[in-house]
């Protein structure tokens, strides 16, 4: 694909961090992300870096057509993690549909040998209504003090992760089976009007989702898991301020944890976006 985009989702300051390449290829949008440090966490691709690779196509994709609404915003995303990525990774979005102001896609992200790394599906909405998304009950639950130890291993894990401290992510609380973690609208994830990108709340989704399950767990060494699907709801455009995920678990059984995340800002109150996480230990876990 070698069309013009303009303006280009990868221009975004959030998207350059990441440093991702629009490539050829016969789909809509084909873009490429380096395996580099500050995308990794652990020795492979942070979630939230490959999860930011649909807005960012699908945004691609809607522009290479030609002029588009300039409110973009993704209605609803779904990540099935494949395997964990340790190269670089392509990934190639298509449009399945479009109906009215929807349109739909799917994003197949593979390694550099070909193997299948996340399968992704997403809607996008092409203009939207001003001010925030009504949220129909309470959006934030209490957070009790959590021991030393869980609060020293959250932290310890985030400081681990060139990504999400390049993210600017810290932990804001954590109790039993609930934590709340902050993403700083810092430039590095902002797009390119200036509000926070798609891909840095996603990425702060997944972060949050991933990191509950094991408040209520024992981490013992060795210990490990992984975010296997990640379904989240944008309610719009973001702002260009900080916001907080608040995650808590749902519900488990044997080594598999669902949670729910809700996105806020803490200046306004609003909810700016929804989310569940499904996370896997790799082995079966004390509760």
């Amino acid at each position: 694909m070698t069309n013009e985009i303009s303006p280009s989702p990868i221009d975004a300051p959030y998207a350059r961090d990441l440093a991702v390449s629009l490539q050829p290829g016969e789909a809509a949008v084909v873009l490429a992300l380096p395996f580099e440090e500050r995308n990794t966490m652990f020795g492979h691709l942070h979630g939230g870096a490959l999860a930011s690779l649909v807005p960012i196509s699908t945004f691609s994709a809607i522009r290479v057509r030609g002029a588009a609404p300039a409110e973009l915003s993704t209605v609803s995303l779904h990540v099935d993690y494949v395997r964990a990525a340790r190269k670089p990774v392509v990934a190639e979005t298509r449009s399945v549909r479009r109906a009215r102001e929807l349109e739909f896609f799917e994003t197949r992200i593979t390694d550099a040998d070909g193997n299948a790394i996340a399968l992704a599906s997403s809607i996008v909405r092409q203009g939207t209504s001003p001010g925030p998304a009504e949220i129909a009950g309470p959006s934030e639950r209490p957070l009790d003090s959590a021991s030393p130890e869980v609060v020293s291993a959250i932290q310890e894990a985030i400081a681990a992760s060139p990504f999400l401290s390049r993210r600017r992510v810290s932990l804001a609380g954590a109790a039993r089976g609930a934590v709340a973690l902050s993403l700083s609208a810092a430039p590095v994830n902002l797009d390119r009007a200036g509000g926070v990108h798609e891909g840095a709340v996603l990425s702060l989704l997944d972060a949050a989702g991933a990191t509950c399950p094991w408040t209520v767990v024992p981490a013992t060494a060795g210990a490990g898991g992984a975010t296997i699907a990640l379904h989240a709801q944008i309610l719009g455009p973001l702002p260009a301020a900080d916001l907080v995920a608040r995650a808590a678990v749902r519900a488990h059984k044997d080594r598999v944890h669902w949670i729910d995340v809700t996105v806020t800002s803490p200046a306004t109150g609003d909810v700016h976006a929804l989310g569940t996480v499904v996370y896997r230990f790799n082995e079966a876990r004390a509760m």
